[in-house]
């Protein structure tokens, strides 16, 4: 389900199969404006939803089946993708949290918490994008 909000550059994927957390989110995203987000269920349909177009931010649950084929699918196809991992307990984050572009919340899920996590993700995927294209135009402008 493609859902539009006030405009604000960022596309954001939600992977849940607790309704009341996905609903949550959606409500959080609508709150800070968000362009564009999907909704999904399962690691098939999130996989499904990243053939047709990337995401700037994924958002799932650590419990979800498959999570790790689904966060390393990303990782390799999309290396500037940003994920928020939400868990019900610390101890199950081991190696993500060690990785630049993961965030984590506990559930249950803070409000503000939450929305202060999907605002920095968009902004630092924003900030790398920006900080590759002036790469490139400097390696552009010394061919010349």
């Amino acid at each position: 389900m493609w859902i539009k909000a006030r405009s604000y550059q960022g596309r954001i994927l939600v992977v849940d199969q607790e309704d009341w957390c996905r609903q949550f989110l959606s409500q959080v995203i609508k709150l800070i404006g968000i362009a564009e987000f999907k909704l999904v269920t399962s690691v098939d349909e999130a996989l499904e939803a990243l053939e047709e177009s990337p995401f700037d931010l994924l958002i799932t649950d650590l419990h979800l089946p498959e999570h790790t084929r689904l966060l390393e699918s990303c990782r390799q196809r999309f290396p500037a993708m940003r994920f928020i991992l939400m868990t019900p307990q610390r101890a199950q984050v081991h190696h993500w949290i060690y990785v630049e572009q993961v965030e984590v919340v506990i559930k249950p899920l803070s409000l503000d918490e939450i929305a202060r996590k999907i605002r920095s993700a968009i902004q630092q995927k924003h900030r790398h994008q920006v900080e590759e294209d002036l790469r490139r135009l400097r390696q552009g402008a010394f061919r010349i």
